[in-house]
């Protein structure tokens, strides 16, 4: 009896030693931020928690017992248990195609994270909206090879919110788009981009469809002294050109970084063997300047510039022999001012875009209907704004974003057509018919923006989010024509206030998450759609013109999200509809016809901007699969149906359904990827915008690189390795190109490609 008392102390003992309840916290590695949302689990005890919105944990654990620790974007990593513990999580690297879904939104606003990689960089991007080519649920609309730009879903132009930095805006001088802000900022300047797929959150200002947030690199203390690399790439399909180098000084105090870029880019031969006039040449450079006066402060500044020439467009009607912009920006924050303020951040910033088009004038290579018709079109932009936010964290349980924001965007121009000769006869005119035109008629629109979103910790399991925005919009068109006010009259300034906001649940538990969102969002219409007058804007050969008298347009979304995670297996996507009221298109106005601006051709009936009703659905999806340490596969899908409900037609410029499947094989010294994208025939299209049917296609790239030791890279890529003659339905037709009237642009051929990086 005595024996099985000492033995029954002993292991009651042992019991006591071994079971424990610890605590923790959790940081990222690098910014050294406390992380919410983070799994932890003992592996002896099967036990689980979640890390507070603080980075808290407290778990049962088994004496010398090991901690899984795993949250999305980051690497899942063991450690030993200990009291009082410190882990810190070091993010991963995630391809340029992988979507992670919103992993904590107590502290992470985006749906879904994009990181650049250099299986990336083997190609030479013709600007940024390359980089969204394999990012699911994107499309590229494309008028030429700079004139490119992201529509998610069926938005696209002003109805998504593009950003640089956070804050920073470049708007497009030119009507017809020309210059958007994806042909101003350096492809591989880009570190990251962050997408919010519909109106889900009210920190960036007005947004209806879809917010983009495209990021630049930050030093970190892994690169404090002196860094730099240089980059050289060649692509065969074109003879394009890029050369690059960028250059880094950083302390814990001072940092500065230098980087700029050369692109030349010929035209290139599509799958047909027809050329396609897609040439230019552009310099950019940059310089970041930061200073961080304390460990939780920091103030930079960024200066950007870029000097365009020579550039070709296919699918309009001009060409732009310059395209200059600048950009100037300030931001500072200051992290954790009490325990109640967990930052205050300000952002402010200054763009400018000075723009030609012309037909003939400064070009290399003049269009075919020049000197006979001379067209010159000087535009140039305004843009400045900035924005004002304070985190707030009142509760343990709360974290709450407020703040206000402010864009304010100035447009003017005159377009001088000198008509020489006849244009249906050919015939020289004496003397010639010189026109003038107003393009934005010295327009402005002011918005001014507050907003309040607040995030809640229900439980270890559910999270609320919920936000609210308003904005106070005023514009006007200072210098309208006569004929404009003939139609509308003197209309003055003119004021709207609109509200929306978002409601969002989501519940997670372990590697399973699931998210429903509720979001309104709002957007006044843009210069153009209300003080464009008789302009060419469309891919149609229609005069546009604008309506002061539009209403605001409101997107009633609802969206459900899920992701699923195992060992090596990933799945998740989302199903979304969304009724648009008051959207505004374009829709022909016979009582308008006019001589006025066709230059001497036949005229045809204008077309002028509406409030119509319409809806659109869809869903999209993505699949990994990681075989072993080396070997990935990855797929995904996307679809959206949108339909104007007043005008009975689907709506214009909807991709159609597509997929694509990738094969990945990294060692971190070889890498190789195979994508396929396989693309449905769009049998949804818009009469009322000369669509027609777009057959499908199927295209195979091969990109492969190796690094030999730690300063070069070398990478190598086989584009349309099939030599796919295809376009793609957002692609515009040829314009003034002779025999190419109305043939859809079609997409580069086979090409093949090299890339070179030495980095020190």
């Amino acid at each position: 009896m005595k024996q099985l008392l000492i033995i029954l102390l002993l292991w009651t003992g042992h019991i006591h030693a071994q079971h424990k309840s610890i605590t923790g916290k959790i940081y990222d590695a690098t910014t050294k931020e406390p992380l919410a949302g983070v799994v932890i689990k003992s592996i002896d005890l099967s036990s689980k928690t979640i890390s507070d919105i603080d980075g808290n944990f407290k778990i049962n654990v088994t004496e010398g017992s090991l901690l899984e620790c795993s949250y999305p974007g980051y690497k899942t990593i063991k450690v030993p248990a200990k009291e009082q513990m410190t882990v810190n999580m070091v993010k991963k690297t995630i391809s340029l195609d992988e979507v992670v879904i919103k992993a904590d939104p107590m502290s992470d606003i985006t749906h879904s994270v994009v990181v650049m990689d250099e299986v990336v960089k083997s190609s030479q991007s013709r600007n940024v909206a390359d980089l969204f080519h394999d990012i699911p649920g994107f499309s590229i609309q494309k008028r030429s090879a700079t004139a490119m730009e992201p529509s998610l879903r069926s938005f696209k132009y002003e109805e998504m919110n593009i950003k640089y930095d956070g804050g920073n805006k470049m708007v497009n001088a030119c009507p017809n788009r020309m210059d958007p802000i994806t042909a101003h900022v350096i492809p591989e300047s880009i570190r990251k981009i962050e997408v919010v797929k519909g109106p889900f959150t009210v920190r960036f200002g007005q947004v209806f469809g879809g917010i983009v947030n495209m990021i630049t690199r930050q030093p970190v203390p892994e690169e404090y002294g002196w860094h730099g690399n240089l980059q050289s790439g060649y692509e065969t399909n074109g003879n394009n050109m890029v050369l690059r180098t960028d250059l880094l000084y950083a302390t814990k105090k001072f940092d500065i970084n230098i980087d700029g870029e050369h692109r030349d880019f010929g035209d290139y031969k599509d799958g047909t063997g027809v050329i396609t006039p897609a040439g230019f040449k552009h310099n950019s450079y940059s310089i970041r300047l930061g200073y961080n006066p304390t460990k939780n402060q920091r103030l930079q500044i960024n200066w950007h510039q870029k000097f365009g020439n020579n550039i070709k467009h296919a699918g309009l009607p001009m060409d732009s022999p310059k395209d200059d912009s600048y950009l100037l920006g300030l931001d500072y924050k200051i992290k954790q001012l009490s325990e109640k303020v967990k930052y205050v951040q300000f952002k402010s910033y200054y763009s400018y875009v000075d723009h030609l088009m012309t037909n003939g004038y400064g070009m290399d290579k003049p269009r075919p209907n020049y000197p006979g018709m001379d067209a010159r079109t000087p535009v140039m932009s305004n843009t400045m704004g900035g924005k004002l936010e304070v985190a707030l964290i009142p509760k343990k349980e709360w974290l709450i974003y407020t703040g206000l924001d402010a864009d304010i965007i100035k447009r003017d121009g005159t377009k001088t057509v000198i008509i020489n000769n006849n244009p249906n006869t050919g015939v020289p005119l004496n003397p010639p018919i010189i026109k003038k035109m107003k393009v934005w008629q010295d327009a402005y629109i002011d918005d001014f923006g507050v907003f309040v979103e607040a995030n809640r910790k229900l439980s270890d399991r559910y999270y609320l989010t919920a936000g609210l925005r308003t904005d106070y919009v005023v514009s006007e068109a200072k210098d309208p024509t006569q004929c404009f006010v003939a139609i509308y009259g003197n209309q003055g300034q003119r004021t709207d206030i609109t509200v929306g906001g978002n409601v969002a649940v989501k519940y997670k538990k372990d590697d399973y998450q699931l998210q429903l969102a509720v979001g309104r969002g709002t957007r006044t219409p843009s210069m153009l759609e209300r003080y464009i007058y008789r302009f060419i804007v469309g891919e149609d050969s229609r005069q546009y013109i604008g309506n002061p008298n539009l209403k605001p347009e409101y997107n009633n979304q609802i969206e459900l999200s899920v992701q699923r995670k195992w060992e090596k297996f990933q799945t998740g996507g989302s199903v979304f509809y969304s009724y648009f009221q008051d959207y505004i298109t374009p829709v022909l106005a016979p009582a308008l016809i006019s001589s006025e601006g066709s230059c001497g051709a036949p005229p045809k009936s204008p077309k002028v901007f509406k409030n119509v009703d319409a809806y659109q659905y869809g869903f999209d999806s993505h699949v990994s699969y990681q075989l072993t340490d080396r070997w990935l596969i990855k797929a995904d899908m996307t679809l959206t149906k949108a339909y104007d409900i007043t005008l009975g037609e689907p709506l214009a410029q909807v991709a159609p359904p597509n997929a694509h499947l990738e094969v990945k094989y990294n060692t971190g010294k070889y890498w190789a990827d195979v994508r396929a994208e396989l693309v449905a025939t769009q049998t949804d299209y818009a009469p009322s915008f000369l669509e027609t049917e777009t057959p499908g296609h199927n295209t195979i790239d091969f990109r492969m690189g190796w690094k030999p030791n730690k300063h070069w890279s070398i990478g190598a890529a086989v584009l349309n390795m099939t030599n796919e003659a295809y376009y793609n339905h957002l692609n515009f037709a040829f314009k003034n190109a002779d025999d190419l009237n109305g043939r859809r642009i079609y997409e580069p051929g086979r090409s093949f490609s090299i890339f070179f990086k030495y980095q020190f």
